[in-house]
C-alpha cells in the first residue's frame, strides 16, 4: 500500500472545512489503496502559481517525505500542469491532485459500457491540457489501482492528436446512447409512467433507499448494490415502483456527487445525469448523520450546473435510528430509516403527492371494441369505479392534464 502525505490550503477568507475536505480526501485515497500518513495545511491569502502553495511549505514537504518515506503527495485542489510539473520536480515524488483521485475512483468502479466511455472521456478531458506537467504520473507504472488504471495509462495520451481523435470518437459513441436513452425515456412517456430519480452525496444512503422502498411495497426485483463505500453507485439503476391500488412510476437511482467533484466528470456523464434532467421529481437523500448543510449545498450546487434546480424535490433526511440531536435544517424535509422503514409511508405518500398533484378524476366511456385501452388504464392509471353498460365500459379514473387530453374522444358528457 502506497504511503500518502494530504495538502490542502486555507485561503484567509474562510475555507472553513479544511479539516473535513481532508478527512473525505484521506477516505477517496483509502478507496485506491492508499495510506494517509501525514495531513499538511497551508494557510494562505492567495494561491502560488508555481507550487499552488508557498516555496516555504514545499521545503516542509520534502522533509516529512524523506522522514516518512512517502510514495505519494496528494493536494485536495486541482492543479496546473505548471504545478504539477513543478512540485514533481522540487518533491521528487508522484504529485496527484483531488480531480485525478476521483477520476481513478471512478475508472475502479465503472462497469456498464456507458459508465466505462463517460470515465474514459473525463480523464482524457482531465489530461488533454495537462500532457506537459506530467511526470511521474505518467510514468510510473504498477503500484496501486490509482496508477493502473487512472489517467495517463498509456503512451497515447502522450500524443495531443491521438487524444483528441479519442475524445471525437467516445463522443460519438455516447451520443448514440444517449438517443437510445431518449427513445427509452420517450416511451415511457408515452406510457405515461412518471419518473422520480435519487440524487444525493455519494454514500448517502440512495441505493439503500431505492432497495427498501421495493421490499417495503413487497416487490420482489433484483436489489441494486448498496456498500458503505463512496461512489459505489455509477451505473443508473431503475425500478418499477407500485404501491397497491396505486399507478406506477420509475425510480431511478444515480451516481452520488462529492466536494469538489471534477468539471471533466460533470461535462462526462452528461449521459447518465440526463436521467436527473428528465425526472419529474427529485428525492434529495442526505445523511443526517455528517455535516449534512454542507452535503447538502454540493448537491444543490450540482443540480444547477446541469440544469435541473428547477425540478420539483423532496428532501429526504436518513439514518433517523442513528441520530440523536434534532436537526437544524431551514426547509421542509422527510426524516427517514432506511434501517427499520420509519416514516417510508409518508415518503412514498409524499411522492405520490407530488407526481399526481394535476391529475383530476375523469369518466370515460370506453367501447367494447377498445377493450385494450380499458387493460392499458387499470395497468397504468388508478381506476376508481368500473360500469359495464350496452354502449361499452363506464370508467371512473384519475388521469394526467396529458392523458385528459390524450383521451377526450372518450369523455363521457
Amino acid at each position: 500500500m502506497d504511503q500518502a502525505i494530504l495538502v490542502g490550503i486555507d485561503i484567509e477568507q474562510g475555507q472553513i472545512n479544511i479539516k473535513s475536505n481532508l478527512d473525505e480526501l484521506e477516505q477517496l485515497a483509502l478507496a485506491v489503496n492508499i495510506q494517509t500518513k501525514d495531513k499538511v495545511v497551508q494557510k494562505a491569502k492567495t494561491i502560488s502559481p508555481r507550487f499552488f502553495i508557498g516555496s516555504g511549505k514545499v521545503e516542509e514537504l520534502k522533509q516529512i517525505i524523506d522522514v516518512l518515506d512517502i510514495d505519494v503527495v496528494i493536494f485536495d485542489d486541482t492543479l496546473s500542469s505548471s504545478q504539477l510539473s513543478n512540485l514533481e520536480k522540487a518533491l521528487d515524488v508522484q504529485v496527484i491532485d483531488r480531480s485525478f483521485l476521483i477520476l481513478s475512483i471512478f475508472a475502479e468502479r465503472a462497469q456498464t459500457k456507458q459508465a466505462i466511455l463517460e470515465v474514459s472521456l473525463a480523464q482524457k478531458l482531465y489530461m488533454l491540457p495537462r500532457l506537459s506537467g506530467i511526470g511521474k504520473t505518467l510514468s510510473r507504472q504498477g503500484g496501486g489501482s490509482y496508477n493502473a488504471k487512472g489517467p495517463g495509462e498509456t503512451k497515447l495520451e502522450l500524443d495531443r492528436r491521438k487524444i483528441l481523435r479519442e475524445i471525437s470518437l467516445i463522443k460519438q459513441q455516447l451520443l448514440k446512447i444517449e438517443k437510445e436513452q431518449l427513445i427509452a425515456t420517450k416511451r415511457r412517456r408515452d406510457n405515461d409512467i412518471p419518473v422520480v430519480a435519487l440524487v444525493g452525496y455519494t454514500n448517502a444512503g440512495k441505493s439503500s433507499l431505492m432497495n427498501g422502498l421495493t421490499s417495503y411495497l413487497n416487490q420482489i426485483q433484483e436489489p441494486v448494490f448498496e456498500k458503505d463505500m463512496l461512489f459505489a453507485t455509477l451505473d443508473t439503476k431503475a425500478r418499477r415502483i407500485q404501491q397497491e391500488n396505486k399507478p406506477p412510476f420509475i425510480l431511478i437511482d444515480t451516481v452520488g456527487f462529492i466536494s469538489k467533484l471534477p468539471h471533466e466528470l460533470i461535462r462526462s456523464f452528461q449521459t447518465t445525469l440526463s436521467d436527473v434532467l428528465h425526472a419529474d421529481l427529485l428525492l434529495h437523500v442526505v445523511d443526517a448523520t455528517n455535516q449534512y448543510e454542507h452535503e447538502m449545498a454540493v448537491t444543490k450546487n450540482v443540480l444547477k450546473e446541469i440544469g435541473a434546480d428547477t425540478i420539483e424535490r423532496i428532501l429526504v433526511m436518513t439514518k433517523k435510528d442513528l441520530t440523536i440531536k434534532p436537526l437544524t435544517i431551514f426547509e421542509d424535509y422527510l426524516y427517514i430509516s432506511n434501517k427499520t422503514k420509519e416514516n417510508y409511508h409518508e415518503l412514498i405518500s409524499a411522492i405520490y403527492g407530488h407526481i399526481y398533484k394535476n391529475h383530476r378524476i375523469s369518466h370515460l366511456l370506453i367501447p367494447f371494441t377498445d377493450g385494450q385501452l380499458f387493460n392499458y388504464l387499470k395497468e397504468h392509471a388508478t381506476v376508481l369505479d368500473t360500469k359495464y353498460l350496452d354502449e361499452g365500459i363506464l370508467v371512473s379514473v384519475i388521469l394526467s392534464p396529458e392523458q385528459i387530453q390524450k383521451y377526450q374522444l372518450y369523455a363521457k358528457k
